[in-house]
């Protein structure tokens, strides 16, 4: 098991074991996928709840996680938002409430700045330099939310500044493309995180895109990741039931953890 970099050892996110981190999605709002079914992600081990907030226009993500948004009703993401958080309150040992979002005109915290009551981290993707993105950023971290960054490929100067800012996790594109389950693991990510720790990155780097199976998520550790993010392929077993969502989520943490 890699060891990870001094500044981990104070994140909010370490885990009392050492284990690698799992944070995995959950479709906000989609009424295919119950908000009990949160008690699975609490109770297979899940560090982080990774809350998907609705976008007309998810331009980072594949055909999965755009039919999900497509089923979530926009005008009632707060109500969602707080029906989750007050799940996760249910649980000892919850996982962490990070809020991914696009940087959107009509996102509800800008007419709620209220929004962000709850949550711990967020998420923002976006085009590099966006202003909505910026203002969205600032909101929430004057409401007490740590900043997480995504960083897409390739790697420049202003994902390693942007890197630098993160105070809960980086998110790395694991493969260039939209997100979706892959059949391997780009073995150029080891170099790609080992550029970010050199360029001063001092939060938790995990690998998000493609990740799909206990596997691969071994292999993301091996490549120097603090863990993984896994979207499509949970929200895929969510929609087939608790059952199936509980044996990934297994298979998932048992990679991490060997």
């Amino acid at each position: 098991m890699r060891a990870s970099p001094a500044s981990f050892v104070d994140s909010p996110l370490k885990r009392q074991d050492g284990n690698a981190l799992l944070s995995c999605y959950f479709p906000l709002g989609d009424p295919e996928v119950p908000v009990e079914m949160i008690d699975v992600y609490a109770e297979q081990g899940v560090d982080v709840l990774e809350i998907g907030l609705a976008s007309s226009y998810p331009f980072m993500d594949g055909a999965d996680v755009r039919a999900s948004m497509a089923r979530a009703d926009r005008a009632r993401a707060q109500r969602d938002l707080e029906a989750v958080l007050e799940r996760l309150a249910r649980h000892r040992n919850a996982p962490k409430a990070l809020l991914m979002c696009y940087a959107d005109a009509d996102h509800p915290a800008h007419e709620a700045p209220g929004f962000w009551q709850g949550l711990d981290s967020c998420l923002i993707v976006a085009q590099p330099g966006d202003p909505l993105a910026q203002g969205l950023r600032a909101q929430a971290v004057a409401a007490g939310v740590a900043p997480s960054e995504f960083i897409g490929l390739p790697l420049g100067d202003a994902a390693l500044t942007a890197s630098r800012a993160a105070s809960f996790y980086v998110m790395l594109q694991a493969g260039a493309g939209l997100t979706g389950p892959r059949t391997s693991l780009d073995p150029d990510n080891r170099g790609r995180i080992d550029h970010l720790r050199a360029g001063g990155v001092s939060a938790p780097i995990l690998l998000g895109f493609g990740i799909s199976n206990g596997t691969q998520a071994k292999a993301a550790r091996a490549l120097g990741a603090d863990g993984v993010i896994v979207g499509s392929q949970v929200l895929r077993a969510a929609l087939q039931g608790a059952r199936c969502l509980a044996a990934l989520l297994k298979d998932l943490r048992g990679g991490l953890d060997a």
